[in-house]
């Protein structure tokens, strides 16, 4: 079996990116922040059938 190497930064960096695209939505939720300001983070909403 492989030995998997964790790199703390890479995580660290991503859950930093998960929570600041969480605060994103949340503002966007409240009419704070535009559809066109996700969508220049990179935020995509699934579109409902």
């Amino acid at each position: 079996m492989k030995k998997q190497e964790i790199k703390k930064q890479v995580i660290i960096t991503s859950v930093s990116q998960m929570i600041a695209d969480k605060e994103a939505v949340r503002s966007y939720m409240k009419g704070k922040t535009t559809l066109q300001e996700l969508d220049k983070k990179g935020i995509k909403f699934a579109k409902p059938l």
